[in-house]
């Protein structure tokens, strides 16, 4: 373990540079997301088994699952732990808080970073299904994506270790590593954006039959006909687009001010106002694994339908 790694593990903790009542907010928030956040993601996890792939893509479905299944772990580890650190702390066990607060600096890490690659290849896999539309399903094949899916879970475990080997060189990596993926996600939806207007001052919008149309479907853009031939959806695509837009504003939120207040540390050096900051932030992140479950049951009427028939069927037992 490096010697940055483990002053931080032996410093106080909790720190009194953070005041009481402030550290009783952040552990009842953390309490009450934990359980929202675990509750409801294994309600989406659950729901997307259930729902056949006539009305989820697989490629979609499978990367949704891998996000819910990241936050799912937040509420189940990562929130837990860090309340039972702060808690052990105070009443005295310290060498328990030690080993506790080890395993939330690392799953910290861990489990929020990798729910932001999921997003990035959520608007990856997006901005691939505009540009090749009727040749996407052929370029974007399940099995491709369950391959970019492994390499991402192994890609964040080896990136984890470098907070044990060089905390310096892991803060300069967290915030690239950050940065770069929230560029590539800018830049996807920016250029379907753009895409999507272009298109709509050439033709005028959509026409009526097609809206009809889209309607009778499903929500999966570049469907297979009955004819075996694929087909492009417009309509279709923009509600999924506004439906995954809704995640980035999301994350947009409950990321960009902690990335932030990070770089501001690493540039200027630690203040109070910056440690407190820095401090709330940390929460904020992990609030957002409480939040995804619920955008998609607001945006994607099949995993709402889905997660709805689960809980008739936990309660009219």
């Amino acid at each position: 373990m490096s010697v940055n790694f483990s002053v931080i593990l032996q410093g106080p903790y909790p720190s009194p540079k953070i005041p009481f009542a402030l550290y009783v907010v952040d552990l009842t928030v953390n309490a009450v997301c934990s359980l929202t956040a675990t509750i409801l993601n294994a309600l989406v996890i659950v729901a997307l088994r259930k729902i056949p792939l006539t009305q989820v893509h697989s490629v979609f479905k499978a990367v949704l699952l891998n996000l819910a299944l990241a936050d799912l772990v937040v509420g189940l580890l990562v929130q837990p732990t860090y309340i039972s650190a702060v808690l052990t702390a105070m009443y005295g066990y310290h060498e328990v808080s030690r080993i506790l607060a080890t395993v939330f600096y690392l799953a910290n890490w861990f489990f929020p970073n990798i729910s932001v690659s999921f997003l990035a290849l959520i608007a990856i896999d997006r901005f691939l299904a505009l540009h090749f539309q009727t040749r996407y399903r052929r370029i974007v094949t399940f099995r491709r994506v369950v391959v970019a899916l492994g390499f991402l879970w192994v890609l964040k475990c080896v990136e984890t270790f470098i907070l044990i080997y060089d905390y310096r060189i892991f803060n300069i990596h967290a915030s690239v590593g950050l940065m770069i993926l929230l560029t590539v996600i800018t830049t996807c939806y920016l250029k379907i954006y753009f895409t999507l207007r272009r298109h709509e001052k050439e033709t005028g919008g959509e026409s009526a039959s097609s809206i009809q149309n889209s309607r009778r479907g499903n929500d999966r853009p570049g469907e297979i006909t009955s004819q075996g031939k694929t087909s492009f959806s417009l309509v279709r695509y923009k509600r999924s687009f506004h439906d995954m837009l809704c995640l980035y504003v999301a994350f947009l939120c409950f990321y960009v001010p902690p990335l932030c207040v990070f770089i501001a540390i690493q540039v200027r050096g630690e203040e109070n106002i910056t440690y407190m900051i820095r401090f709330l932030g940390a929460t904020l992140i992990l609030v957002n694994s409480s939040l995804n479950p619920l955008l998609y049951c607001w945006r994607i009427r099949a995993i709402r339908r889905a997660m709805w028939t689960t809980v008739k069927e936990v309660f009219c037992k």
